[in-house]
């Protein structure tokens, strides 16, 4: 039997939510993607969850796309509607109601970071990173701005997206994206214990808190900041960039 590609473990409250396929450094594919969006919309209908811990297994977050995977001759099944598993995905990260804390171990990139920036709070280690480098390759970002637009100044977008750069941790931490900066070791029992002490307040808190600063910023309608994303992704010198690359 093969392990199942998203684990959920929950503790007095804090749903630890873990990408698991460590072989591949937890790179996406349309099964992953279709998992996680399985668990994160059962998250979301459990009310005993207090927060979310997200992270992936073997000590680091996501590589990005597995492109071997969405490459590979014969196509997968599961291709044609990856651009429409990846879409969910996303939806199911931004409707969540309570906050997810990031354990961002060793790198996030590309599309992993997008998934990264999911995080209302992100844990980082002194050297791991985080990385949105389409630009490189000449291509767009969606996901990536979907997450970054509306939560950071214009001067912080650019700053991430336009050198197409690594970003250590202390440099996240400057640029306002990382909560918190500890050694490496430390980010997954970091990201717990942040956790553990948001679902500790008085019941509802988190929740109520979150969707008061949504209410607030005017964000209330963010899971529809995806909907349009394979539209922007066309946006790249006016030609239809491959949803297998994003």
């Amino acid at each position: 039997m093969t392990d199942p590609l998203v684990l959920r473990t929950d503790t007095d409250g804090v749903a630890v939510v873990e990408l698991n396929r460590p072989h591949r450094k937890n790179a996406m594919t349309g099964p992953l993607m279709a998992a996680l969006a399985d668990t994160m919309e059962a998250v979301a209908r459990d009310e005993s969850v207090e927060a979310v811990v997200f992270c992936g297994a073997g000590g680091a977050f996501c590589s990005g796309l597995d492109l071997d995977e969405y490459n590979a001759d014969p196509p997968p099944d599961w291709l044609a509607d990856a651009p429409t598993v990846m879409r969910r995905a996303h939806v199911s990260l931004a409707a969540c109601p309570v906050p997810i804390v990031v354990a961002l171990e060793r790198y996030a990139i590309n599309g992993g970071a997008a998934l990264a920036l999911a995080g209302d709070l992100i844990v980082v280690g002194e050297e791991s990173w985080l990385q949105v480098g389409e630009v490189k390759l000449g291509m767009a970002a969606p996901n990536n701005l979907a997450w970054l637009a509306p939560r950071y100044p214009l001067s912080t977008i650019m700053q991430i997206v336009v050198p197409g750069e690594r970003l250590p941790g202390p440099r996240l931490r400057e640029l306002g994206v990382a909560y918190d900066v500890v050694p490496d070791p430390e980010v997954r029992s970091r990201a717990e214990a942040l956790g553990a002490q948001l679902a500790g307040y008085p019941r509802g808190a988190g929740r109520m808190m979150k969707q008061g600063v949504l209410r607030v910023t005017d964000h209330t309608e963010h899971a529809a900041w995806f909907e349009d994303v394979g539209r922007l992704a066309a946006r790249a010198d006016g030609r239809q960039v491959r949803p297998g690359r994003m």
